[in-house]
């Protein structure tokens, strides 16, 4: 075995280690294929009931998780000669059971190799345990190291069913797969690949009488297992004895600089705007500088004690199958001390099962680290490095989590007084009815866009609705539909108009529409629209909802108050002639009416002023004004334009809508 490290991380550095490289590697190397099945298969991502295989193991991780098995600290051996024994005991049997798979079907091929290079794993376990602990610590069963390996369910019954039954006096005619891997065991034996023994197993190996086919296959696997050993430098024959010992960390020394690193790397980023956008920052931070495999955002629920995974990261492309877990009365305890003091907490192995969130995460410790302390549902960011197995210590992991943790929540709180902030504006310039903008916004965007018109002669016209006989229709049918009214009206208004344009609530059941760089003859075209829509959608609602509208332009010294005023006399004609019409207040030298529409004989107005009602209304072509609209005012009619927050800015100038469609108001036939 010595030797075996430097091997294998001169492979990893050398050679292209894609998904068919790294498959290879995993075939002779069962510890790491052990650890890359625990790793690729927790409860949280397990999709998977049957038997998994190598690959499969590999393209769960993925290749960068994959490389990362090879990055666990080493131990120092001094005596190492019953491992490499085990070591080449698996590989033979791996190969064996394969080959008795694809004989016998009662596996898949690469399913009885997987079993077959795990099928020792208890002696393995029992091994390093006794290397980190001494000749003279406490033994555990075999299936106890099983169990406690949090391997998927598939491998753990088939594996306990191997360490239970006995070797087979022939390789030829298994019953079952676990009858499998015991015969492929004595292939190994008869290739010579016998693994260390008890003096039980030594009597019962001599009892053994290969016949002549199962020492041409014992001959077979020989050659088999030496290729797949050559393939990447390894010399099964060579003995040297121990192995690499381990080197000193070099970041031990360097926690104040990576803690200043993390700072940086945190605060130095744009501000962040969403919840989602922290989590992942603090994540990948932690695995980038803490040298973590995974990370977990997680919502605690104090009365359930259960943990809801909302988020991982890791550089595998696994999903989550399963979010709420439970926890183990001590994690629980662990949890809660951890929120109340707002100190990272270590969660390490204790009595680990199916029902722990170390069993159902399948690692042996975690660093819970709290946020959102102060909200009613506080959160936990969950590191583990269940890859490399690297131990967290409090020396060099706990100074990092707390400043992770000092940083996330004020990254949090900072987004919370900021979303409090939008919200008060918000309220401030919306109507909460209609979710239109409010007087106040109105006359400051009416403001603006007088005072750019004054400056560049550009057009603008502004429009004045108002509900017909909205007091009897709330005395007949109630306030409610009153405010279903105003609701539809308000949508089919905001659907009708640009990102540019502005619309509000004027009053108790007027609203105020700013169209800056916009013509009167273009403007008249979206007053039928609007007027039309708006009896539409009221037929639709069954109620009933109609709407006068009063137009006008800007002229020169204009200010406000005089462009009000005339929109609101042009409305007052709208009402005194019918209503469910639009009115237009413009000059009789206006050259932006076609002559037609001069010529044509009009309701009298104040200022020789013109009204159109729906049914006669209508651009100079005959087409119906409820689809005519000018090429620039198909643009960007979302119902959105109103409702987010970056709309509480005062619209900016657009681009002129182009005067290639002029609309021409037909009076109501006296």
């Amino acid at each position: 075995m010595a030797g075996l490290r430097e091997q294998l991380e001169r492979v990893m550095r050398e050679q292209v280690t894609g998904t068919d490289e790294l498959v290879a590697l995993f075939k002779i190397d069962p510890l790491t294929a052990a650890r890359g099945l625990r790793a690729a298969s927790p409860a949280v991502f397990d999709e998977t009931n049957g038997l998994p295989t190598i690959r499969s193991i590999v393209c769960n991780l993925g290749p960068t998780l994959s490389r990362k098995l090879y990055r666990m600290p080493a131990a120092h051996v001094a005596e190492c000669v019953h491992l490499k024994q085990l070591w080449h005991h698996s590989i033979a049997t791996a190969h064996a059971a394969e080959q008795l798979a694809i004989r016998t079907g009662l596996l898949k091929p690469q399913e009885a190799y997987l079993v077959g290079l795990l099928h020792d794993l208890p002696a393995w376990l029992r091994h390093l345990h006794q290397i980190a602990s001494g000749p003279e610590s406490t033994t555990f069963e075999p299936s106890e190291y099983i169990l406690n390996w949090q391997l998927p369910s598939p491998v753990v019954s088939l594996l306990l069913a191997i360490n239970a039954g006995d070797q087979p006096q022939s390789a030829e005619t298994p019953a079952n797969p676990a009858e499998l891997i015991l015969a492929a065991k004595r292939m190994a034996d008869l290739a010579g690949y016998n693994a260390p023994q008890c003096d039980a197993d030594v009597s019962r190996q001599a009892t053994l009488q290969p016949d002549q086919s199962e020492l041409t296959s014992a001959a077979e696997l020989r050659q088999k297992v030496t290729r797949s050993l050559q393939a990447f430098g390894f010399d099964q024959e060579s003995h040297q004895s121990d192995l690499v010992s381990p080197e000193e960390d070099p970041s031990s020394d360097d926690t104040q600089s990576i803690i200043e690193q993390v700072a940086v790397n945190i605060l130095g980023q744009t501000r962040p705007e969403r919840y989602r956008e922290i989590i992942t920052l603090l994540s990948e931070t932690a695995l980038r500088y803490g040298d973590y495999d995974r990370a977990f955002y997680a919502k605690w629920h104090n009365e359930t004690e259960t943990l809801t995974l909302r988020s991982h990261v890791d550089a595998s492309a696994r999903r989550m199958v399963q979010s709420r877990l439970q926890v183990s009365a001590a994690e629980a305890k662990t949890l809660r001390s951890a929120q109340m003091t707002r100190t990272p907490k270590q969660l390490a192995s204790g009595e680990i099962n199916s029902n722990s969130l170390l069993g159902q995460l399948s690692t042996d410790e975690l660093l819970a680290i709290p946020l959102n302390c102060d909200l009613d549902t506080p959160a936990f960011l969950l590191l583990d490095r269940s890859v490399t197995l690297k131990p967290i210590t409090a020396s060099s992991d706990l100074p990092m989590a707390t400043m992770l943790g000092m940083t996330g929540s004020l990254l949090i709180q900072n987004l919370l007084l900021r979303r409090r902030g939008q919200r008060a504006d918000k309220l401030a310039l919306t109507d909460p009815l209609t979710r239109l903008y409010n007087r106040r916004m109105g006359m400051h965007a009416l403001e603006q866009a007088v005072a750019r018109t004054s400056r560049s002669g550009r057009p603008l016209t502004i429009l004045m609705c108002d509900l017909d006989h909205f007091k009897r229709l709330n005395d007949n049918l109630g306030h409610v539909c009153g405010d279903a009214a105003l609701r539809a009206t308000a949508e089919v208004l905001r659907h009708s108009v640009r990102k540019t344009d502005t619309v509000c609530r004027y009053g108790g059941e007027e609203f105020l529409i700013v169209l800056p760089d916009t013509t009167p003859d273009e403007a008249t075209v979206l007053a039928a629209r609007m007027f039309t829509g708006v009896q539409a959608r009221g037929d639709e609602l069954d109620l009933p909802i109609t709407v006068s509208i009063g137009l006008t332009s800007h002229r020169k010294n204009d200010t406000m108050e005089s462009l009000l005023i005339r929109a609101d006399q042009a409305l007052y004609a709208s009402k005194g002639h019918g209503r469910n019409r639009f009115s237009a207040d413009i000059e009789d030298d206006d050259d932006m009416i076609p002559d037609e529409a001069q010529n044509a004989e009009s309701v009298p107005l104040v200022n020789d002023q013109m009204s159109s009602d729906a049914s006669s209304s209508q651009p100079t072509d005959g087409s119906d004004p409820k689809s005519t609209e000018t090429s620039s005012r198909s643009e960007d009619t979302s119902d959105e334009d109103y409702r987010t927050e970056e709309d509480l800015d005062p619209p900016q100038p657009s681009q002129p809508r182009p005067a290639n469609t002029q609309t021409t108001i037909v009076p109501k036939d006296s």
